[in-house]
C-alpha cells in the first residue's frame, strides 16, 4: 500500500485537512467536551482544554510532528462557512498487508442530523 498521509481534501461544505495548534479550543468546545460524542465509545468527555493535552496526548509537539509520518491519518474536519474545526476523521491501525486503514470519526453534537 502506498501511503499519502493527512492530504487536504475539499467538499462544497466542509475542509479535511492537518489540525493547527490554534484549533484545540474549537475542537475542546465544538466536540470533545460533549459527554454524547462519547457516548458509544470507552473513552469519558474531557473535563478541560488540558485534559486534551495531558491525558489524550493530543496537541502535543510528538502529536503534530507525527504529520512527517506517509501513514498519518488525522484531518481536523472544518466547516468552511464558519472557518472552524467541528470534529475529527483519523485513520487507525494501518494495515499494509491487508492493504486497509480503520477510519474512525467524531463530529460536535451541534452538527449532527
Amino acid at each position: 500500500m502506498e501511503h499519502k498521509g493527512t492530504v487536504q481534501i475539499e467538499t462544497g461544505r466542509l475542509l479535511l485537512r492537518k489540525f493547527r495548534p490554534d484549533d484545540l479550543p474549537f475542537m475542546y468546545y465544538n466536540c470533545w467536551s460533549d459527554p454524547d460524542v462519547w457516548k458509544f465509545t470507552r473513552y469519558k468527555p474531557m473535563r478541560c482544554v488540558e485534559d486534551v493535552v495531558n491525558n489524550a496526548g493530543m496537541f502535543t509537539k510528538e502529536w503534530f510532528d507525527a504529520y512527517q509520518r506517509p501513514n498519518r491519518y488525522c484531518w481536523a474536519i472544518e466547516l468552511k462557512s464558519i472557518r472552524k474545526p467541528i470534529g475529527r476523521m483519523f485513520g487507525m491501525h494501518p494495515d499494509d498487508k491487508e492493504e486497509s486503514v480503520e477510519l474512525a470519526y467524531e463530529l460536535g453534537k451541534a452538527w449532527w442530523n
